[in-house]
């Protein structure tokens, strides 16, 4: 019995020993084919964890480049709008300036209108003194004394508008163009070459000088008269000291009158040439 069963186990022992071998073949064999299917599994892995990293990479990078084009469009934008408001700031600025040049001009030519009315209205004075003459003239008529009358009135008419208007006028008008009026008077045509000399002199001084036209008075000697003996008296000797370096004006003098018709709006002064005057040298 023991000598059937051994063959019997042998042939077991040995197909059970080819069953082990073949199992640990297989076994080889599946781990053999495995390998490269876990290295690829492996390699996929890594290679999508890297394409991951690098598209996390990429996307960091266009995320920052965006930021940067958008800080250069806002860099852009604000260099635009800076731009843009130092133009109309400049257009603002130009505007104003032009406005302020043409708010110059037009008042320098409304203060020459002014000086330009004042010097017209300041040529009707030596009308008062023609009214004078003429009311001299009218008292040798017999039953003169309404015409005197009337031409006493004419005269404070015109005195009281001259001064009102030579008033208002001087009200927009700088000092420096507030001058002092002087209206040199004549004896004859001899001394109107003298009288034309003094013109320059006076205008450097400060005075607004004329010719102005005699009514017919004849002063012994060259007098200054002036009508406003508070105001006017230290203009008035002013005036004396630059007439009287002339030699044919050296006995100039100065003759404060009472006359209210003169002694309103701007200062007057009249100077009257007398006799005799000699050219200037």
């Amino acid at each position: 019995m023991a000598a059937l069963n051994s063959p019997n186990a042998d042939l077991e022992q040995s197909l059970f020993k080819a069953n082990l071998k073949e199992m640990k073949l297989r076994q080889r064999v599946t781990l053999v084919a495995l390998v490269p299917v876990a290295v690829g599994v492996l390699w996929l892995v890594f290679s999508l964890y890297y394409v991951t990293q690098w598209q996390a990479r990429v996307q960091e990078v266009e995320e920052r480049e965006a930021k940067t084009q958008q800080r250069e469009n806002e860099a852009r934008q604000q260099v635009v709008d800076a731009n843009a408001k130092r133009t109309e700031a400049e257009t603002r600025a130009e505007t104003s300036l032009a406005q302020e040049k043409a708010a110059k001009d037009s008042a320098a030519d409304a203060q020459r209108r002014l000086i330009k009315a004042r010097a017209e209205i300041g040529n009707l004075a030596p009308l008062l003194s023609e009214i004078t003459a003429a009311k001299g003239m009218a008292a040798k008529l017999n039953n003169s004394e309404g015409l005197e009358a009337e031409l006493t009135e004419m005269r404070k008419i015109l005195g009281r508008t001259v001064g009102k208007t030579e008033a208002e006028i001087d009200k927009g008008l700088p000092e420096a163009d507030r001058k002092s009026r002087v209206y040199l008077f004549v004896s004859d045509e001899t001394q109107r070459d003298l009288a034309k000399s003094l013109l320059p002199t006076l205008a450097a001084n400060g005075f607004d000088a004329v010719l102005a036209q005699n009514p017919g008075r004849r002063a012994e000697a060259t007098e200054i008269r002036y009508f406003n003996e508070a105001r006017d008296k230290a203009e008035a000797a002013k005036l004396q000291g630059l007439l009287v370096v002339q030699p044919a004006l050296a006995d100039c003098r100065l003759n404060p009158t009472t006359d209210p018709d003169h002694a309103t709006g701007s200062r007057k002064f009249q100077v009257w040439l007398g006799k005799p005057a000699a050219a200037p040298k």
